[in-house]
């Protein structure tokens, strides 16, 4: 696993732009996250080889909507009017909003038994 991730923090460098090393810990915890987002939506154990180029896509998307890297929430835009200048700003996405575009893809590795509470190994 530690390979898949090695290549997922290259790939998702290459899809933001960055040339250096000094977001490797951030990216590195997006992408850790980002498994934990796959596995649990589609309520499995292990990632699925099938997947692992799923990884820095999902990852470059959270980077960028929810602002990753910066203090400030990001500002997402929802509507602008331009007669007396009105701009309204949308909440921020949750994780489930940023899988929308995914379903298709995740969808055949969804586990429609699903799990109960003493399913899952206690830490």
């Amino acid at each position: 696993m530690d390979e898949v991730k090695a290549e997922a923090l290259s790939t998702l460098k290459l899809l933001l732009g960055i040339k250096d090393s000094e977001s490797d810990d951030l990216l590195s915890f997006l992408i850790d996250d980002t498994v934990n987002l796959i596995l649990g939506y589609c309520r499995i154990d292990t990632l699925p080889r099938q997947l692992e180029s799923l990884l820095p896509v999902i990852a470059a998307e959270m980077y960028r909507r929810k602002g990753y890297g910066s203090a400030a929430m990001p500002d997402v835009i929802k509507s602008i009017s331009e007669g007396e200048r009105s701009v309204t700003y949308a909440d921020n996405i949750s994780e489930t909003d940023l899988l929308t575009g995914y379903y298709k893809r995740l969808g055949p590795y969804v586990n429609r038994k699903g799990r109960v509470p003493s399913d899952v190994k206690s830490v």
